[in-house]
């Protein structure tokens, strides 16, 4: 009867291995996979930063499907990707948010690239001093950058990418988007 000698930690690995078996949605029924974005529940995201002139509260925009950036202007495939995030904003198909995880000063020294694209309709935002809590909020607790999140216009997440953005994956993600919406 030795295999009796410790049930508990026994009995912790069994449960352990059964809910490792099952998926997410099978452990807690709230999580489904329309509603999660990496497996995490997806509640409407918000956030209170400032542009040059005021406060922004996200969720006190209007409803619309919103690309969120997060970057850096010392960030190569940052720099590379806002003509690409100024021409989806320039579309009005989806509002787009660029975070600048920098000092204004830094942003206003910025390549003229990033000056260009950094103009209305696109609102550009500065994030906090120390932006960890922001971007793991956000998805991305590594705090890899550039890092974009798409929200539908609840202000949910339905997709996310961490890297340069390519066109193929705005058009991609832009549409599942739009479909998660319509679907029941």
């Amino acid at each position: 009867m030795s295999h009796l000698r410790h049930p508990l930690p026994t009995a912790l690995l069994a449960a352990a291995l059964c809910a490792a078996a099952q998926p997410a949605a099978a452990v807690n029924p709230e999580i489904s996979p329309k509603s999660a974005v990496a497996g995490k529940l997806a509640e409407p995201l918000d956030f209170e930063l400032a542009d040059s002139r005021r406060f922004v509260r996200l969720a006190e925009l209007p409803a619309k499907t919103t690309l969120i950036n997060f970057w850096r202007s010392d960030c190569p495939p940052c720099v590379r990707e806002m003509p690409l995030l100024a021409e989806l904003a320039r579309s009005g198909k989806v509002r787009v948010i660029t975070v600048a995880l920098q000092r204004p000063y830094e942003t206003a020294a910025a390549p003229a690239v990033i000056s260009d694209a950094l103009k209305p309709p696109l609102l550009s935002l500065h994030g906090p001093g120390e932006p960890r809590g922001l971007l793991a909020r956000f998805g991305n607790p590594q705090g890899a950058l550039p890092h974009t999140v798409l929200l539908d216009p609840e202000r949910r997440p339905c997709g996310q990418h961490t890297g340069e953005l390519s066109p193929a994956w705005l058009a991609a993600e832009t549409v599942k988007c739009a479909a998660s919406r319509s679907a029941p």
